[in-house]
């Protein structure tokens, strides 16, 4: 992590412990906080195998009151150096607190139980953390969204360009976003603990869809002759590679 995010980490954590803002129900909100582990099917096991430890551990987190919500991750348009697994757990808190309770919770008791049953399954990489900034919200009903499609590049700051920079460039771009009728999340990746120490990007970029047509019409808009709204704004401040796109499918909804 370069020196610049480093300092921003940091800052979010500084002003989530000393200037707290507090949703209606007392709970602190923002950053969210996002896990990350990349996972391999163990022999002879599956997807449906997951799919039934899956439901026992929903019921567990719900007798606890868990809020961390969960997605499966597989691989759609991706490298073929980036086919070194089956699958990415994508686990979701609305921020650190509450995914500090609840990982307390799981590493007390649920590791020694459901989660010797997800080992029999699958074999995971440890986490890598993420707090994430949201650039656009949407308010898609993610219990009947399925196989929807989430894109993920990793981005480096250009020269002299920064977070605040950034944010006055994606609200540029949600005004753009408006006129084309698309819904698209998109969300700012900061890394957190856990991720390499010698990455030579500064943050992720995320970009979801409800469904592979409204995917297909942000990119067919994008290559229009003279539309260079994503370049002018987005692309001023940040230097991305080529996005993997993944499936995702809701494992969890914690808001429920």
């Amino acid at each position: 992590m370069n020196k610049s995010i480093f300092t921003f980490a940091l800052s979010l954590i500084f002003l989530s412990t000393t200037n707290l803002t507090y949703a209606d129900d007392h709970q602190p909100v923002g950053p969210a906080a996002v896990e990350m582990l990349a996972c391999n099917f163990n022999d002879g096991k599956t997807v449906s195998d997951l799919n039934k430890v899956v439901k026992d551990w929903d019921k567990w987190a719900d007798r606890k009151g868990h809020k961390y919500s969960a997605w499966s991750m597989t691989p759609f348009a991706v490298s073929q150096t980036m086919l070194s697994f089956d699958y990415i757990w994508f686990g979701f808190s609305p921020n650190f607190e509450t995914w500090g309770k609840d990982i307390e919770g799981w590493i007390q008791e649920g590791e020694q139980t459901i989660g010797q049953k997800f080992n029999e399954v699958s074999t995971c990489s440890p986490r890598s953390l993420f707090a994430v900034i949201p650039a656009r919200q949407v308010d898609w009903d993610q219990d009947t969204t399925k196989n929807n499609p989430f894109q993920l590049s990793n981005c480096k700051f250009r020269d002299g360009k920064n977070m605040a920079d950034l944010m006055k460039a994606a609200g540029e771009f949600n005004k753009y976003i408006e006129t084309t009728g698309a819904d698209p999340l998109i969300a700012i990746f900061v890394p957190d603990a856990g991720n390499e120490l010698d990455i030579d990007w500064d943050i992720k970029v995320g970009a979801g869809w409800s469904n592979y047509e409204e995917m297909g019409k942000a990119r067919q808009a994008g290559y229009q002759t003279g539309n260079t709204a994503l370049q002018d704004t987005w692309g001023s401040v940040l230097d991305c590679d080529s996005p993997r796109v993944y499936i995702t499918n809701l494992l969890r909804n914690g808001d429920e």
